[in-house]
């Protein structure tokens, strides 16, 4: 019978297949799928010789079954597939649980606080005088209040992170000049960052740059940046604000001269919930989510976020922003006109809120 009733494979491609000889001259085995009769498929190795008869030339052929062999090997890529699976599997349940466990931490913290306060207030409510109780009662209720500000920053973040992740989070696009965006951005936080004893320095190569940008979510980005930069910097220290210009971008960067981020660790800070330090005895707070919700504001924005840092030097996040206009980004719609931005002081006080010394 012809021999391409059992090979998937034409005649003549098999022959200058199964002839293949290596440099000393030797046969070359070649691999193909042969269908049985009863329409089922092995893989075998065939090799082949002319030999010259008195009435021509014929191929010898030599079938070796190696559908063992080759399902071995299958396996085998099966097996490191899956081995591979498992420890991806196992590295996220791994950032999970941290994530968890710190999470726990960081709702548990601030209710422990809130719950000693009001055992002191329920302790000397009867025992202080009127004037002095006016002076405990506020610093009490400042307290109590900062520490509603840290779970509701968290709480706020973990739903944000849903929605973009879920397609929910739209943008709200206005013309506005980013340089003045940035600066009241930066300047509302001034004084706090002074009570922090950190300088605070405000940089820009330009005056005037009417972009496409939500300033909620721009406010959101740079209030994240700026309290990471006055957790992780000592006192004396300096938190540098700048904002450079090119042709098709905006950058800006918030410098700081703090702890800095070691080298095996930069690969990760903008992942969802992992941090440099995981420990639950660590002396800044943090959920691992909020260099993360900065990162998907500012790629919706259509913009990048990097950071360069080495351990003790300090860090510099740098994000850039396309220099476009809400025309051009979203062709037939009606411009708006340039706003004043406006910033609600009780944003600072949420992105603020676990700053330790921080008083709202």
């Amino acid at each position: 019978k012809p021999m391409t009733k059992y090979l998937d494979i034409d005649t003549i491609e098999f022959q200058k297949g199964a002839a293949l000889q290596d440099e000393n001259k030797q046969t070359i085995p070649t691999e193909y799928k042969i269908i049985r009769g009863d329409d089922s498929e092995i893989y075998v190795e065939i090799s082949a010789m002319p030999v010259a008869f008195d009435d021509g030339v014929y191929l010898i052929v030599i079938l070796s079954d190696v559908s063992y062999r080759k399902l071995s090997e299958l396996l085998k890529t099966e097996n490191e597939e899956s081995r591979r699976m498992l420890e991806e599997a196992q590295y996220y349940e791994g950032i999970k649980n941290d994530f968890f466990s710190n999470l726990s931490h960081e709702l548990r913290t601030p209710l422990n606080v809130i719950m000693s306060t009001l055992q002191v207030i329920d302790s000397q409510i009867e025992s202080i005088t009127k004037q002095d109780k006016t002076e405990k009662m506020k610093k009490h209720v400042r307290i109590m209040r900062q520490n509603c500000y840290r779970q509701l920053r968290i709480v706020n973040n973990m739903i944000d992170i849903t929605k973009i992740d879920s397609g929910f989070y739209d943008l709200k696009l206005e013309n506005l000049n980013v340089v003045t965006v940035i600066e009241s951005i930066t300047m509302s936080v001034s004084e706090y960052i002074k009570n922090n004893s950190i300088n605070l320095i405000f940089d820009t190569d330009l005056e005037e740059r009417i972009i496409a940008i939500d300033p909620d979510s721009i406010e959101r980005i740079m209030l994240n940046l700026l309290s990471n930069a006055v957790k992780f910097s000592k006192e004396g220290g300096t938190i540098r604000v700048m904002i450079q210009n090119t042709e098709n971008h905006v950058f800006i960067s918030v410098k700081d001269s703090g702890i800095g981020i070691p080298d095996n660790k930069k690969n990760y800070i903008f992942e969802r919930f992992r941090q440099v330090d995981k420990s639950l005895t660590r002396n800044h707070e943090g959920s691992g989510i909020g260099l993360s919700l900065v990162k998907s504001l500012v790629m919706m924005h259509g913009g990048s976020i990097s950071v360069e840092s080495s351990k003790g030097e300090g860090a510099t996040f740098i994000f850039s922003l396309p220099a476009v206009t809400v025309a051009e980004r979203r062709e037939g719609e009606e411009e708006k006109e340039e706003k004043k931005p406006k910033f609600n002081i009780e944003k600072i006080q949420l992105e603020f809120s676990d700053v330790y010394g921080f008083q709202s």
